[in-house]
């Protein structure tokens, strides 16, 4: 009997070596994995904390009149999936020409038995509590259930020029061994992805002027992400996103175009710089740990307005 147990031992401990990090991973086989880890979860909780460092530099040939911009926020987000319901809760510190803000963030989101979705903000200034609800007949219920496991993998997102590269060595989030993935987005990626969505559509997106302008702007703009993968359960533990390294040369100057139009005619000409010394988002997940998502009374008393989400897009096209 002793025997057998230092053998079962010997098994279980052979076993846990095996769910950690492997160096022969590659993209696809855990694309696979992580598609089926996602079928087991039933909660998730996200911490999510930016930080924005940025300024305007404005001078008019003589003197140069520096404008700082800060905004620090923390929030945290809990869903869960049977039912599927959320709650939202931070607060963000705005700050410019030294002067501040902190303004809080508070939300939930339910659903009903037919799968309708409402959701309830708070009024920072008022304190007052409003709901709006989805009219438009769609069940999120059915339709997360037929997204469970469906996410692209790797290698249909770099088909839409989403690349990402696998890092040989384990990388550690809190003690927790993590695969490490990392890419970015730019104007070469989004412009593969208009190119894939009108090949899907059948519709030329590149064609719209104001996309052509969008994509301009964006022009020099790098959003660079790390994407950590829990090693043990391939559930993403930690995701970090920036736009450090960005040129902003562009916006600024469709910035210097404007002050230009709007000044008076022999006024002293303004050029002006937008700076970016740091732009950073890190979310932290953890799963399984949300039980129960409770709305209080004076929340789901709040005066309701329907709202038909799938009409949002209809009513920006008739606004042009």
């Amino acid at each position: 009997m002793k025997k057998q147990f230092l053998m079962g031992l010997a098994v279980v401990a052979a076993a846990s070596m095996l769910c950690g990090f492997d160096s022969a991973e590659t993209l696809d086989s855990l694309s696979e994995k992580m598609a089926a880890a996602d079928v087991d979860l039933k909660s998730m909780s996200m911490n999510m904390d930016l930080n924005l460092d940025a300024a305007l530099n404005m001078s008019d040939g003589t003197n140069t009149t520096n404008m700082p911009i800060t905004t620090a926020g923390s929030m945290q987000i809990d869903y869960t999936l049977d039912p599927i319901a959320m709650k939202m809760d931070g607060s963000f510190d705005v700050a410019a020409l030294s002067e501040g803000q902190t303004t809080p963030v508070e939300s939930y989101m339910t659903t009903g038995e037919d799968g309708t979705m409402t959701i309830y903000v708070k009024d920072p200034t008022s304190g007052a509590w409003a709901a709006q609800s989805d009219s438009s007949g769609i069940n999120i219920k059915e339709l997360m259930d037929s997204a469970t496991g469906q996410a692209l993998s790797f290698s249909e997102l770099a088909e839409w020029g989403l690349n990402f590269e696998l890092a040989p060595e384990a990388a550690d989030v809190d003690g927790t061994e993590c695969y490490l993935l990392s890419g970015k987005i730019d104007s070469t990626t989004l412009n593969t992805i208009l190119q894939k969505a009108s090949e899907t559509t059948g519709q030329d997106l590149t064609a719209d002027e104001n996309v052509s302008m969008v994509l301009s702007l964006l022009d020099g703009i790098v959003l660079n992400i790390e994407y950590y993968i829990d090693a043990s359960t391939y559930l993403p533990a930690k995701m970090h996103m920036d736009l450090n390294g960005s040129d902003l040369g562009m916006i600024s100057s469709l910035v210097n175009q404007m002050v230009a139009g709007a000044s008076a005619e022999g006024a002293a000409s303004t050029t002006v710089e937008l700076v970016l010394n740091d732009c950073t988002i890190d979310t932290t997940m953890a799963y399984n740990g949300v039980d129960e998502i409770v709305i209080p009374d004076e929340v789901l008393a709040a005066p309701n307005a329907d709202v038909d989400v799938s009409s949002i897009a209809d009513v920006a096209v008739e606004a042009e």
